[in-house]
């Protein structure tokens, strides 16, 4: 452990803090915007401040909260502060963690039970059950087409808050009268992930003793990507500081790409403007050179963002390509021989895209999508397992259709209330072990008619490990419907052998990272709406999910224009500093 504070503070400066990470370091004001340019360092100069915060701490009770949204930026949290000797910040009285283990752990955890009168504590849902969706305090409806009206699952139901009045929308946007089917689902013990921290703030609002206690105990709270802060967030925060909590936001309202889950690019403006805080900044960039950070700047709204220093290479630096191939093979190959002529291995780059039907598009041809039921589910997780190496994902849709196929055995509410026995363990462990190997699930490389008949013999074996029974046979589930005769003989994914080595996700995935080199791809819609956007100076998702992937880049930036955008924009993109590639 470090000494002294004084040694602390010498320990700090040590790693090379710049003069405006120092500054916010040390400060000695409690409140304040920290807005971080990409690659500024935001995440360590958070975990500084936290480091110095606790190691200074002038309350007689309670403990300093740092709070993000993701577990890498909590487990780089934790190293940094073993680093530098102060082992025992990371421990009670202080918290280190995500938002939604804070909400967990302080409010749902010891006071959950009190929301509406409940038995006991509700939980996060595991997924539905088929009983789940024939309940019809679980349903509620949304309008359709011709006047058709489509059944809405609790689980599917989203808060949201509008003015001083809660409403419930679907993921797609869609208005429903979804608050009984939620309540319901909550006096059967269940929330959502979206859901969760909406009962988090309601508890608060009801029970305002709670949330002074929780003020008490948490004096001070440094948020880190305050920028992806959603609407239910903003009111916990609010809440907490009005019972006299002192919060620090360090973020970047041009890097909110998160609308989708009710993140607002404007929120941290409004906080800075509504708490009267000042804004400080980070504006040197440790990932981008000076060329790439020179074009970027137009995209985004800190016309102080710089580069960590020239590039090294006449070929590092920003460029556009003009491609005129469906499947942006002009922008790979461009990509290719960019990276080479940059002395970069192409194993270090990324190709990045707008979204996922891109993202396929580049890495081969779908010929499984008319496949239906959970045929077509067990497709898709085989998917995400072989090309976006998303086991998790392919294990959750592989559980659930398990548990669509085998009914409401006692087995699944008995894993639900406790799934930490050794049962309920046993069972995941099984549908994990099934979903991870390619002699069980088949890969998608497999022609259809083989891929159909495996997945369905390998899946009752899976059935009657676990001991469980279906409800029907699985011929009547597993089978080809949707599926052409000509199609049967046919991969279900073909893959493109001639791809290059390079990394391929979207841009949510490549958030927070540092990639040698990137080629950003996207359609002539996403560029001319970002291009619209800068031109009117108008913060669009569109625009910041750009200057995000942008930012990625360490030495070569390529971003790749469909032909028709290209051939009207390349002396806009001049203009910012891209150079076109030949």
């Amino acid at each position: 452990m470090v000494g002294t504070i004084e040694q602390l503070r010498e320990a700090i400066l040590s790693e090379n803090p710049t003069d405006q990470q120092r500054a916010a370091i040390f400060s000695e004001e409690l409140e304040f915007l920290l807005r971080a340019a990409p690659g500024s360092g935001k995440t360590w100069t958070s975990c500084r401040r936290f480091i110095w915060r606790g190691a200074n701490w002038p309350h007689l009770v309670g403990g300093l909260a740092l709070l993000s949204f993701t577990n890498v930026a909590i487990r780089e949290f934790g190293m940094a502060t073993i680093k530098v000797g102060r082992r025992d910040l990371l421990f009670d009285p202080n918290y280190v963690g995500t938002f939604d283990s804070f909400v967990e752990r302080y409010i749902l955890g010891p006071f959950g039970h009190l929301i509406n009168g409940l038995e006991k504590r509700p939980r996060l849902f595991p997924g539905p059950r088929p009983s789940d969706w024939h309940d019809k305090k679980l349903t509620t409806w949304r309008d359709g087409t011709s006047k058709k009206r489509i059944p809405v699952r609790a689980w599917e139901v989203i808060p949201y808050p509008d003015g001083t009045r809660v409403r419930f929308k679907t993921q797609g946007g869609n208005e429903v009268s979804g608050g009984p089917a939620v309540e319901a689902l909550l006096r059967r013990g269940f929330y959502t992930h979206a859901q969760r921290v909406y009962w988090a703030c309601k508890l608060l609002v009801d029970r305002p003793h709670i949330a002074r206690v929780l003020a008490r105990r948490f004096p001070e709270i440094i948020v880190d990507e305050a920028q992806d802060t959603n609407a239910w967030l903003l009111i916990l925060l609010n809440m907490l500081r009005d019972k006299g909590t002192k919060i620090t936001l360090v973020g970047d309202p041009d890097q909110c790409i998160y609308e989708f889950s009710m993140a607002d690019a404007a929120s941290l403006s409004n906080l800075r403007e509504r708490w009267s805080i000042e804004e400080r900044h980070l504006d040197e960039s440790f990932r981008c050179n000076n060329q790439i950070a020179s074009a970027v700047r137009s995209l985004g709204g800190n016309p102080g963002f710089t580069g960590c220093g020239d590039a090294m290479n006449e070929r590092h630096g920003a460029f556009v390509v003009r491609d005129v191939s469906k499947t942006f093979a002009d922008g790979v190959a461009t990509l290719q021989t960019l990276a080479r002529q940059a002395s970069l291995n192409p194993a270090s780059a990324a190709i990045v895209c707008r979204g996922r039907g891109q993202l396929d598009s580049i890495r081969g041809k779908v010929n499984y999508d008319k496949l239906q039921g959970k045929t077509k589910e067990l497709a898709i997780a085989a998917f995400q397992r072989d090309t976006r190496h998303d086991y998790r994902g392919a294990f959750k849709v592989v559980s659930r259709v398990v548990r669509d196929l085998t009914g409401d055995d006692p087995l699944w509410e008995r894993s639900d209330e406790a799934p930490h026995t050794p049962e309920a363990m046993a069972v995941a462990l099984s549908i994990w072990q099934f979903t991870k190997d390619p002699d069980r699930l088949p890969p998608v490389s497999q022609i259809g008619k083989e891929w159909i008949a495996s997945v369905r013999e390998h899946l009752a074996t899976l059935i009657n490990e676990i001991g469980l029974k279906c409800d029907a046979k699985l011929g009547h589930h597993i089978r080809k419907t949707g599926l052409a005769d000509d199609q049967m003989a046919l991969p279900l994914f073909d893959a493109h052998n001639a791809f290059p080595a390079a990394r391929q996700d979207t841009i949510h995935q490549v958030k927070g990272e540092s990639i040698d080199a990137v080629l950003v791809i996207g359609s002539s819609q996403f560029w001319n709406s970002v291009v619209k956007a800068v031109g009117d100076g108008n913060s669009s998702e569109d625009r910041r999910l750009a200057y995000v992937a942008m930012t990625r880049a360490r030495h070569l930036l390529l971003v790749a224009l469909p032909h028709g955008h290209f051939d009207k924009h390349s002396d806009t993109w001049v203009e910012w500093g891209f150079r076109v590639a030949s």
